[in-house]
């Protein structure tokens, strides 16, 4: 075989591919990304497809339950739906009516509840956070300086005109950060978007106002950050992982702080040739690589878990649906790993050795 026609090593793809020390500071970003946005997740009845069956959602519920006494109000204060709002007619304004129920709970992070809407999409809603969260560091400082490149101008009018109607100092203060809170979840989703961009799931964010049913009482209403998806059928990595053998090492380890070996099962959930193995492979490197370069560049650890990361069905492509990013003095590395994102590299790196590529 001649040399032209040898395969180009998967190092040498990656170095022509990553041309990360490309990017730059996020620009003034809010019109061109929620333009592209709105049209891309409107929903329009006529031309909707039928539901995705609730066994090939990306859901594995026992990876987020929740606990008896919150499951028990939820039932008895269960969530009705979701408004988006926003300032016109010089005043607040609500828009895009998403309904949802207990049944449509399909799972829950650290930081929102996510719900299935009757089309197919979900709406997370935004948990209460308090300024004193990890969440909150340098990015957050970022956008508090620039608040105007990380809310459109109806939002800004919102928060004005909100916190003129507010009368404690304190209302007009938590008004203030959760409109802070929305900038920084734009701007967490852009540090991602700018460099793998057809990995990361499109993502439209707004203030929403939650409605939460009281039985002989008027609905208790929140406003809280939120955003919304396509719904995508697929699986969890953390899905494909069959737990085996417990890893033998001390008698306390082993009783407090188990660790098993992690048997990543590729046909699982159906036949994947080699050739989408690769790619999948391949779309795994740049996902470490992006990580790296965020770490390196920016002291930033991407919040990244097999729980993050879907692989759709029938297609078998890798997906990213949820972008946190924190200041790397702030999140805790592991007692194996002095560097806090080597953890969720060596998730990775098992997970595409089991390929046998």
């Amino acid at each position: 075989m001649a040399d032209d026609d040898k395969e180009i090593p998967l190092s040498e793809k990656l170095k022509n591919l990553l041309k990360f020390d490309s990017f730059r500071n996020i620009p003034n970003f809010i019109e061109f990304l929620e333009k592209g946005l709105e049209r891309e997740l409107f929903h329009d009845p006529e031309k909707e497809k039928k539901p995705i069956p609730v066994e090939d959602l990306p859901v594995d519920l026992a990876l987020r339950q929740s606990s008896s006494i919150r499951k028990l109000y939820e039932h008895i204060f269960p969530i009705t739906h979701v408004f988006k709002t926003t300032y016109r007619y010089n005043g607040e304004f609500l828009e895009n009516f998403m309904p949802i129920t207990n049944g449509d709970y399909i799972g829950r992070g650290s930081y929102k509840f996510v719900y299935k809407l009757p089309w197919n999409q979900v709406v997370k809603v935004g948990k209460s956070k308090w300024l004193s969260d990890p969440l909150f560091g340098s990015l957050y400082k970022e956008v508090s300086k620039h608040l105007e490149k990380y809310l459109k101008p109806e939002e800004l009018n919102l928060k004005e005109f909100l916190q003129r109607k507010s009368y404690f100092e304190s209302s007009r203060e938590l008004i203030d950060f959760k409109f802070k809170r929305l900038g920084l979840e734009r701007l967490h989703y852009w540090k991602l978007k700018s460099l793998i961009p057809d990995l990361v799931m499109p993502t439209r964010f707004f203030m929403g106002i939650r409605y939460r049913s009281r039985p002989f009482l008027s609905p208790l209403v929140t406003m809280t950050p939120c955003d919304n998806q396509k719904l995508l059928a697929g699986k969890h990595l953390k899905e494909f992982i069959r737990v085996n053998e417990k890893i033998k090492k001390n008698l306390i380890e082993d009783t407090f702080f188990p660790k098993w070996e992690l048997n990543f099962d590729t046909h699982r959930f159906g036949i994947v040739n080699k050739s989408k193995l690769k790619k999948i492979a391949f779309d795994f490197h740049r996902v470490i690589e992006a990580t790296r370069y965020l770490v390196e560049k920016e002291k930033l650890i991407l919040d990244l878990h097999s729980e993050n990361i879907i692989i759709t069905i029938p297609d078998f492509e890798l997906k990213i649906f949820d972008y946190h990013v924190f200041d790397e003095h702030l999140y805790e590395p592991s007692l194996e790993n002095p560097s806090p994102e080597i953890d969720h590299i060596k998730l990775i790196e098992e997970f595409i050795s089991s390929f046998e590529l």
